[in-house]
């Protein structure tokens, strides 16, 4: 907490807009084999936007690169401590590295892949839940990307749902304890000497994203207040409870009300309610999709605007 206020007291205005900017790592690579970082884009964007966060995989596509499927821990911390360097040399705090790790640090070549979430619960076992959540962030700690975009909350409901095997089923108990042990798992402090020493969380989608009204991803969801409270808020819950440090807001909206800009969702009941502290991020877009798909936002800039008011 001093180093944080510490870093606060040092930020300008610009500094603490940008904390909130994060970007994809192919604005930052160079061109052409073999994938590596290119120092002067990286430079430039620290410069222009003081970069709060990272994300994403150079081989997030489905065909491979410059003849590999990835960058084993070894390439990833090389980049990450690239990135870092360049951060500390622009004047800014180290940057945040986020990635999707929903069934084992899938992005790093040469870690354990573990089942996908409907797998795992389908065994019933939280210790094992929460084995796989220790592996995930061993796993991510190693790679320097600590901060793991899972586990997936969502309670399964409707069947043409293609998302349906991210999901720990449609038991929102099985789902709350299966999700817990999962987080706590990740988080669970490393080794003596092990840097990162911690990994963080990300409890996602805030919140019905699994609950489309006609099946189709991204649809919206039209919910009663106790299907919502019955349902889909115990995993998010016990999630908050169990110490998450980080959520992400779903694509959708809730009874006709993008979740991205909804104070009484984000705010009201995530923040006041439930009692969540740590940091929440949008899912991929959702700030820009204010304006360009669901239209509740005349511009880019009153999409900014309502996203931070809400």
């Amino acid at each position: 907490m001093a180093a944080a206020t510490l870093w606060l007291s040092r930020m300008s205005a610009a500094d603490k807009i940008g904390q909130m900017t994060q970007l994809d790592i192919s604005m930052v690579l160079a061109d052409g084999c073999p994938l590596r970082i290119d120092d002067a884009k990286l430079r430039r964007q620290l410069r222009v936007h003081r970069l709060g966060s990272l994300l994403n995989s150079p081989f997030s596509g489905t065909e491979p690169r410059c003849g590999s499927s990835g960058w084993n821990a070894t390439d990833w911390r090389a980049a990450v401590e690239h990135i870092q360097t360049a951060a500390a040399d622009e004047g800014l705090p180290p940057l945040i590295y986020g990635i999707d790790s929903v069934h084992g640090a899938s992005y790093c070549r040469g870690a354990t892949l573990l089942p996908q979430q409907l797998g795992l619960a389908a065994s019933f076992d939280e210790s094992l839940a929460a084995a796989s959540g220790w592996i995930t962030g061993k796993d991510s700690r190693a790679a320097a990307t600590p901060w793991m975009f899972a586990p997936i909350l969502g309670v399964a409901s409707h069947p043409l749902w293609p998302r349906v095997y991210e999901t720990f089923g449609e038991d929102p108990l099985l789902v709350a304890r299966m999700g817990a042990a999962v987080v706590e798992g990740m988080q669970r402090r490393g080794g003596e000497g092990e840097i990162p020493a911690r990994a963080a969380a990300c409890m996602k989608h805030f919140v019905a994203y699994s609950a489309p009204r006609n099946g189709h991803d991204r649809e919206g969801a039209w919910l009663s207040r106790r299907e919502l409270e019955q349902t889909y808020l115990p995993p998010f819950q016990a999630a908050v409870d169990a110490g998450v440090q980080s959520a992400m807001e779903s694509y959708q909206e809730v009874n006709g009300e993008p979740v991205v800009g909804s104070a009484a969702l984000l705010q009201g009941l995530l923040r006041e309610r439930m009692g969540f502290e740590g940091l929440l991020v949008t899912d991929w877009h959702e700030v820009g999709n204010l304006h360009d798909f669901h239209r509740a936002a005349s511009s880019p800039e009153e999409a900014v605007l309502l996203a931070i008011g809400g």
